[in-house]
């Protein structure tokens, strides 16, 4: 009787035994027990990826574009032409140049401030149309090549190739009367014309970096 007691005692210790180093309903980890997940999460299906395009805010659908390059207009023939789309500032100076009318728009915080007639390029020596920067600025220019120059000149492409400047001058730095009198009316080599004085305007209160719109 006594033995069998001892092999039932046995027998029950290697049971518990087994029951403790396998552990119950678990997974084995090198830390110890990890609480099995349930059939039903195993088969929830991983969230999928939000595309970066789609994280990102487009602030341009905030602002609705205020004008755009025609690109039917006959001066886009050449490549002269930048396609962006031009949104007014809120604040800050910006310059509205027109072919069409001949003119040039100052604005200052949204307000049309200053409004002059100003001779752009010819057919064959059109101004560029698009959107683009004030950039460098100088006193006096004179060119070789037509045998003109102007002066308080401000360039709004290339660096010096395409300017805001005054009505033309001899190499004497005297207005071409003649040049002069065509003023209102499409006349430069692919520059903007002003008065002098409208001229000297510029290059005093814009600042490089001032958008201009040239349509």
């Amino acid at each position: 009787m006594g033995k069998l007691k001892a092999g039932l005692w046995l027998t029950i210790l290697i049971i518990l035994g087994m029951f403790f180093i396998t552990g119950v309903g678990g997974e084995k980890t090198d830390a110890g027990t990890r609480v099995k997940t349930s059939q039903n999460d195993e088969n929830i299906p991983p969230a999928p990826q939000e595309k970066e395009e789609q994280r990102k805010e487009d602030t341009t659908n905030n602002v609705p574009p205020v004008a755009t390059v025609d690109n039917n207009n006959a001066s886009n023939k050449t490549n002269n032409t930048n396609s962006k789309v031009f949104v007014p500032p809120a604040r800050g100076y910006w310059i509205e140049v027109s072919t069409d009318e001949q003119k040039t728009r100052i604005y200052y915080d949204g307000n049309l401030i200053k409004e002059w007639d100003v001779s752009t390029g010819t057919e064959d020596k059109p101004t560029p149309i698009g959107v683009f920067k004030i950039q460098n600025r100088g006193e006096w220019f004179f060119s070789e090549k037509y045998q003109q120059g102007g002066r308080w000149w401000v360039s709004f492409k290339d660096w010096g190739v395409y300017l805001f400047h005054s009505v033309p001058m001899d190499r004497e730095k005297r207005v071409i009367v003649e040049e002069a009198a065509r003023l209102g009316t499409p006349a430069s080599h692919g520059c903007v014309r002003l008065a002098t004085e409208n001229a000297k305007w510029i290059y005093d209160n814009i600042p490089q970096g001032t958008p201009v719109y040239i349509h």
